[in-house]
């Protein structure tokens, strides 16, 4: 019997799972190593947020899946992939694959020292949804607490839009050394400095934080007092040692366009970069797509059957961003709309896709 691993728990192993639970992988031995239990699905953290989700809502029971799909699920954290010795090694043990799929996600990159209490780095998922009930402490000990979120991309504007939702009272900035929405198009990023301004999120732009001490934010301009911050401003991959595999910059595993990064590997989502697409951006939309290209190309390298499946990134997709109480805003190439039957649009998409 030949032994599959699964190497985290991200979309693309999700999906596996569910996969699994319908069509099992006959005479193979699946095993997913993960330290966390949980997966998240970003895509419902802000509804989370403001209380409209619960946990269990927003994230998939790991060792409720394998056991569903027959799998085995060992909760362990991964520090070693070793190409020469066939091994996942974690913490306290090694384990031999003759498949293995990677769907590690990534981690917050840090720029700056961090001295100080009562930061969050928004990766993993786990760390935002701990920090909620710190901030709801917060709130209720402070009146007008100050919440900085540094990073202006969709993670950070929509975090913040969230917070400000169920924290009225929380005074909410977001720091940026460029423009917000870098990959949004005018029309969006003309809409969400309206909707920032209405409910009082100041964003300060073109300052680049230097460092966190003591609970204040030092940019090249300025300085800034904070009772939280969010580090919402870009990615990096997992702290995993890929022994004998290449990698690229931030530690993002290469994948050619078949998601494959050996032979008998194969990976995707965060933590992979695919080679003949070096500036794809890193964003659950992409993630969710590559996730069905895994499976077909996993279960046409165990029975060696007909040609690989070749993923193409689309050069527009759909993006669509909770802007608070229960409104939402989509952007799509040069499109732009706003309203709550937007966020409706999303509620429906993300419910069925946490279905099992």
């Amino acid at each position: 019997m030949k032994t599959i691993v699964l190497a985290g728990g991200g979309h693309g192993h999700i999906n596996i799972l569910k996969k699994l639970i319908k069509n099992p992988i006959k005479d193979h031995k699946v095993i997913l190593i993960s330290d966390y239990d949980r997966q998240y699905y970003s895509g419902m953290l802000a509804g989370f947020i403001e209380d409209i989700y619960t946990e269990e809502e927003i994230s998939f029971d790991i060792a409720k899946l394998c056991k569903m799909s027959g799998a085995t699920y060992i909760k362990e954290e991964i520090t070693t992939i070793d190409k020469k010795k066939q091994k996942v090694i974690t913490k306290n043990n090694a384990y031999s694959f003759d498949y293995l799929s990677i769907n590690l996600g990534s981690l917050s990159k840090i720029n700056f020292p961090i001295d100080s209490k009562d930061v969050c780095l928004v990766k993993p998922i786990l760390n935002v949804v701990s920090a909620k009930k710190e901030i709801d402490l917060l709130c209720k000990d402070k009146n007008n607490p100050q919440i900085t979120f540094i990073g202006a991309g969709a993670s950070g504007i929509e975090l913040a839009l969230s917070f400000k939702a169920s924290f009225a009272n929380a005074d909410i900035s977001i720091i940026t050394a460029h423009d917000i929405l870098s990959n949004f198009n005018k029309k969006t990023k003309k809409r969400f400095e309206n909707i920032l301004s209405s409910k009082d999120i100041r964003v300060i732009k073109d300052e680049r934080v230097k460092e966190l001490k003591n609970k204040k934010i030092f940019t090249n301009k300025n300085t800034y007092d904070f009772d939280y911050a969010f580090i919402t401003s870009g990615f990096r991959g997992p702290n995993v040692n890929f022994d004998g595999y290449k990698t690229l910059d931030k530690n993002y595993i290469a994948v050619n366009d078949s998601l494959f990064v050996d032979n008998n590997v194969l990976a995707m989502g965060d933590v992979a970069s695919i080679k003949k697409y070096p500036d794809m951006v890193k964003t659950g939309v992409y993630a969710i797509r590559e996730a069905p290209f895994l499976y077909k190309n996993l279960l046409k390298l165990i029975w060696k059957y007909g040609d690989y499946e070749v993923y193409e990134p689309q050069e527009k997709y759909l993006q669509i961003i909770n802007c608070g109480n229960k409104k939402a805003l989509a952007n799509y190439g040069g499109f732009s709309t706003y309203g709550k039957i937007i966020w409706l649009i999303k509620d429906k998409i993300d419910r069925d896709y946490m279905k099992i």
